[in-house]
């Protein structure tokens, strides 16, 4: 991924709906400049990251791995901490019940804000969302795109990973679903809705896959997140599971997708064995990117990288 940039820092956009917080004046470059990655470390494991630009600071979600157990409900929930700097994290605590795993982005919507994430990791797993209108309090989780079960693709009848994206009065969801067929993968798939209930859905993706395995990902992909760059739309994601690394697409509608390569990015010791699960947002002038690591002991934690462009990126020192 590595076109060598300056570090871009200062404020954001923020959700506009009632109860959303101001957009802050951009702060100063050297605010930031004495960070270090990862920059943020816990005794669980961190995954799935999101973050929500307010006008104090930053609302990070992700996946807390409590523990060794992967397999135990009781050791996955949805956890949500706010940090000023990325450097100071505070009001660490869980805001799903357990059993549930991998947020989405937070959109404002029909006057509340929602969260999707996925129940995990009893199976069938389902996508679900929290509403929330302070962004400290979130609902139980509530069931969507059911349907999406039962894809002629998904076989192995599998829901995660669900993004939201909206554009206008058009809420997206991309998700993934996953076929056994000849060996497992990982694959994308695309729906939409206008029914602020999130009941009723299309899905676009029904016969086919949007994006699934590849020359370079027989194995498919992940963790998708999408947003603005100008005239068209990005996806930065994960390609391939057993040797995982981000890949970018582009479109100019959000149906339609130019698959644009892997993007390459330097090694550091806290992502040494693997990484992945990125999630973008606009900061000022410039984008900045947070990202799973997963260090040589199986540790995960979260690193930063920032980019001018959203195509090109430079991770902070280590």
């Amino acid at each position: 991924m590595k076109v060598i940039v300056s570090l871009i820092v200062a404020a954001v956009l923020c959700s506009k709906a009632a109860g959303a917080d101001a957009v802050p004046p951009p702060s100063p470059v050297s605010e930031l400049l004495g960070l270090h990655n990862p920059v943020w470390t816990s005794h669980d494991n961190l995954r799935d990251p999101s973050v929500l630009k307010v006008a104090d600071g930053y609302r990070v979600f992700y996946s807390r791995l409590s523990g060794k157990n992967w397999g135990s409900p009781q050791s996955w929930a949805i956890a949500a901490v706010f940090t000023k700097d990325f450097v100071h994290f505070e009001d660490d605590r869980d805001i799903s019940p357990k059993g549930h795993a991998s947020p989405g982005d937070v959109v404002s919507w029909h006057g509340r804000f929602l969260l999707p994430y996925q129940s995990y990791p009893a199976k069938p797993t389902r996508l679900v969302f929290s509403e929330s209108t302070d962004l400290k309090s979130w609902s139980p989780p509530k069931p969507f795109l059911i349907e999406a079960l039962d894809l002629p693709w998904n076989d192995a009848k599998r829901v995660i990973d669900p993004t939201f994206v909206l554009d206008g009065d058009t809420l997206h969801c991309f998700f993934v679903g996953a076929t056994m067929k000849p060996a497992k993968a990982n694959l994308l798939g695309h729906a939409v809705t206008r029914d602020p209930k999130l009941e009723k859905w299309e899905i676009l993706s029904r016969d086919a896959p949007l994006l699934g395995r590849s020359d370079r990902a027989p194995d498919g992909v992940e963790n998708v997140s999408v947003f603005r760059t100008g005239n068209h739309w990005t996806m930065i994601y994960s390609e391939g599971l057993a040797a995982q690394h981000l890949a970018l697409a582009t479109s100019t509608d959000l149906l339609t997708w130019k698959l644009v390569g892997p993007l390459e990015i330097l090694r550091q010791k806290w992502m040494q064995h693997k990484y992945g699960a990125p999630f973008v947002w606009r900061d000022g002038a410039g984008w900045r990117m947070i990202l799973m690591g997963e260090n040589a002991d199986g540790r995960t934690t979260f690193g930063l990288l920032s980019s001018p462009d959203g195509e090109h990126w430079t991770l902070l020192p280590e």
